[in-house]
């Protein structure tokens, strides 16, 4: 994977001297665009809007806005937690990059090497090694192995694109299944060396009708059962052979429109 321009998290994430204000709001300001469970064990849920980050413990009492600090972007596309580690979550902001919390909201940072000032499309992480992250920007695609300290960008065949979806097989973590949205090439590809190189498996010759893909999901009974969500036709359905995550570059997955 090719190197960002800046790797080491020392020089780009300056600590956000602030914590959340622990006061509580009736409702919610903005326009809600991603919605997050926490992962601390009180059944939390937090809301990114594009006037900030919210959280509620309990919506009959209101709501918490997330203090990041002066000079941060507050128009958040996405958010992401992992019960590998309740205490942090990770934010994607449309200038202001990548933002993560490692005390449970209380203080932020800015992840260094990924992205700023380009919006953050997506974020995931291994369900079964939690330093492994993934960020999709409206440009390129980011991969960290060391809990967002370092980044590294694309990877072998992996070309420009909105990154607007990542998957993860939880059966074999290395599978890393990604969308593009991009309107020029869109479309779905597949790692199975956890970044390292990639391969599209929608190719030309299935036609589909549109390449712009914006949503994924993944059967939670059948990894190989993947549903992509289009620009303008509908849901397709991709079935996979069992153990596609080891097939060669030759084979390909079935895509029908569901």
């Amino acid at each position: 994977m090719k190197k960002t321009a800046s790797t080491k998290a020392t020089n780009a994430i300056p600590s956000v001297d602030t914590v959340a204000t622990g006061k509580l709001v009736p409702a919610i300001i903005g326009k809600v665009k991603v919605l997050a469970f926490t992962e601390d064990g009180k059944n939390g849920i937090l809301a990114g809007t594009d006037k900030g980050l919210y959280r509620s413990y309990d919506l009959t009492k209101g709501w918490e806005k997330m203090a990041f600090g002066a000079g941060i972007n507050e128009n958040i596309f996405a958010v992401h937690t992992s019960p590998l580690r309740p205490d942090v979550v990770w934010v994607g902001t449309a200038t202001s990059g990548v933002l993560v919390s490692r005390d449970d909201g209380k203080t932020w940072q800015k992840a260094g090497g990924a992205a700023d000032i380009v919006p953050i499309s997506s974020i995931n992480s291994d369900p079964k090694r939690p330093d492994y992250i993934y960020v999709g920007t409206s440009q390129t695609f980011y991969a960290s192995r060391d809990g967002g300290l370092t980044w590294t960008r694309r990877g072998g065949n992996l070309p420009l694109g909105n990154y607007t979806s990542i998957l993860i097989n939880p059966d074999n973590t290395d599978e890393v299944i990604v969308s593009s949205s991009l309107e020029a090439d869109g479309g779905i590809y597949q790692t199975t060396t956890a970044g390292d190189k990639w391969r599209r498996i929608d190719t030309k010759e299935m036609k589909l009708p549109s390449r712009r893909v914006w949503s994924m999901t993944m059967d939670p009974n059948d990894s190989n059962r993947i549903f992509a969500g289009t620009h303008s036709s509908g849901v397709y359905r991709i079935s996979r052979q069992a153990g596609a995550a080891a097939s060669t570059p030759g084979d390909r997955p079935r895509i029908t429109n569901n």
